[in-house]
């Protein structure tokens, strides 16, 4: 007998999704985490279209899109000399009522029923843990510290001692999942490494950086007129970024330090990027250090799994990291809860890391390209003059800095267009996909792809599918795959053509697990995308 089925260790956005997926299905896990509480200081501020398909099949998007941001709050990305001088450029996004509209009428470029949200992760985390706290299975231990683990075979035995009173536990479980950050203690107690690069300089998003959240304690009347999400300061002096927590007076503050300065006195550095004085509050601060591009050599040994920060670093551009964190415990918690409930074999288990490492090193590779084109950027020293030499490089870097910011944050490809293609429990059809590129999605039902958004009448079809795999059945045909896999009949020629076949099966998390005119030996289909048997 164990404790509990699964023990999460780590209780940021992959670690609360996990438990999340565990929960709703009904499998009892314990979740661990160092600190008492969920995130205080924003870390992440864009959750990713992708992330909102996977909170919105657990009725979590709809509370998120309330926090932070107002309904109307545009989220433009511009670009200063500092913040009260010369406009270089703006890039034009929509506001979240705006976003939504277009999700719904299809004109814009998510094609998705979520699009992507500009929300800080404090209010992520308070939304997740929230859920997470609703869920009867899940034993959320704030507070908590993984002190070490041992790998039975049979079980995991686990010490944990609480922060606060130094009282210690063991924690048995079937399986241990590592979802506790870049210095995880799981994975260094694997011996696995991280490989790819790091230590690389940039003059932004590269090397040393501070940040600092704070709370503005009069009205900001040094910001545009035309509000922004993302003001970014580029002097030869400065590299810093500011980004709005929420629409009234809270703010996150991001500089690249450079020689001979450090974060002792946030408030100068705040003042010198916005280029006025002003009160202000510093709630919290950190120094952090951009440039990495990792990814861990092995995704699981044994009864343990690595996700999240735990097996790739990224340089927090275009919002990979925490988003590509919580992609993979979406893949893993049905895989987990199907083998612990008996209908999962191990092939189910054994492609996580086939699946999912993969897409790190993609998504690292896809973070490290924005950061370059965003912080390799040399910058005029008559920048902020007011004459022609000036006028001239603040056009060249406006028409830089434009194209930057839609390369970077216009990426549907990236998020939507992504597809497993060496996977055991994935059968394929030798189909071609289309080109991966992060800026381009075609909507494609590829085996191993996410399944294509589709409006049926008001509802999304990911709305429609059931919480284990569903059967698309288009066109009238009515063969079915047996006791436990739902199905939804479509009449629609556009859909059967989007799917490109009369039979397709979407798994738990949305990915095309097969497709076909006829279905054949059901048996031995559904033997294999449940992992108990290849084909």
């Amino acid at each position: 007998m164990t404790d509990t089925d699964v023990l999460i260790v780590g209780g940021g956005p992959a670690g609360l999704v996990l438990a999340l997926e565990l929960g709703a299905r009904g499998v009892p896990c314990i979740l661990v985490n160092d600190a008492p509480h969920t995130a205080q200081h924003p870390k992440a501020n864009a959750v990713s279209s992708r992330t909102m398909e996977h909170l919105r099949r657990h009725g979590i998007s709809g509370r998120l899109r309330d926090r932070g941001l107002d309904p109307d709050h545009p989220t433009d990305l511009t670009y200063f000399t500092n913040l009260t001088g010369h406009e270089i450029g703006r890039f034009r996004q929509p506001s979240r009522s705006e976003a939504m509209a277009e999700a719904k009428d299809g004109t814009g470029a998510w094609a998705s029923a979520e699009p992507p949200l500009r929300c800080s992760q404090i209010f992520l985390e308070e939304e997740l843990k929230r859920a997470v706290d609703a869920l009867p299975s899940v034993d959320g231990r704030f507070g908590w510290k993984l002190t070490a683990f041992d790998d039975r075979v049979d079980q995991i035995v686990a010490s944990v001692v609480n922060a606060e009173t130094g009282d210690e536990q063991t924690i048995t479980s079937r399986y241990l999942v590592g979802c506790d950050g870049g210095n995880s203690l799981v994975r260094k107690s694997l011996g696995i490494e991280l490989e790819g690069e790091s230590g690389v300089v940039r003059p932004m998003m590269g090397g040393p950086m501070y940040a600092a959240y704070f709370r503005a304690t009069e009205a900001p009347d040094w910001l545009p007129d035309r509000r922004a999400w993302q003001y970014w300061m580029v002097s030869p002096e400065m590299r810093a970024l500011l980004v709005h927590v929420d629409s009234d007076r809270h703010f996150l503050f991001h500089f690249a330090l450079q020689e001979g300065v450090d974060g002792a006195d946030p408030t100068s550095l705040i003042h010198r990027a916005v280029g006025r004085e002003f009160p202000l509050e510093v709630i919290s601060s950190v120094n952090w250090t951009a440039g990495y591009s990792l990814v861990a050599q092995k995704y699981r040994k044994g009864n343990v799994f690595l996700a999240g920060d735990a097996v790739h670093l990224f340089t927090p551009t275009g919002g990979m990291g925490m988003n590509t964190g919580v992609d993979d415990v979406a893949n893993l918690g049905w895989k987990l809860a199907a083998v612990l409930q008996g209908h999962g074999g191990e092939a189910l288990l054994e492609s996580f890391e086939a699946e999912r490492r993969p897409i790190g090193i993609r998504n690292v590779n896809i973070a490290r390209g924005f950061a370059d084109s965003v912080g390799n950027v040399d910058v005029s020293t008559a920048i902020s003059d007011d004459t022609a030499e000036a006028e001239a490089e603040r056009a060249r870097l406006k028409a830089h800095y434009e194209n930057h910011a839609e390369f970077e944050f216009v990426i549907p490809g990236a998020f939507l267009g992504l597809r497993y293609e060496d996977s055991p429990v994935i059968i394929y059809d030798g189909t071609e996909a289309p080109p991966d590129h992060p800026n381009d999605y075609t909507p494609n039902a590829v085996p191993g792809s996410r399944a294509p958004h589709l409006w049926l009448s008001d509802a999304a079809l990911f709305d429609r599918l059931g919480p284990g795999f569903t059967l698309l059945r288009f066109g009238g045909v009515r063969e079915d795959l047996g006791e436990g896999i739902a199905t939804i009949d479509i009449d629609d020629a556009a859909a059967r053509e989007l799917y490109g076949a009369d039979y397709v099966l979407i798994r738990p998390d949305q990915h095309v697990a097969w497709r076909g005119n006829e279905i054949g030996d059901a048996v031995a289909l559904a033997d294999t995308v449940w992992g108990r048997r290849a084909l």
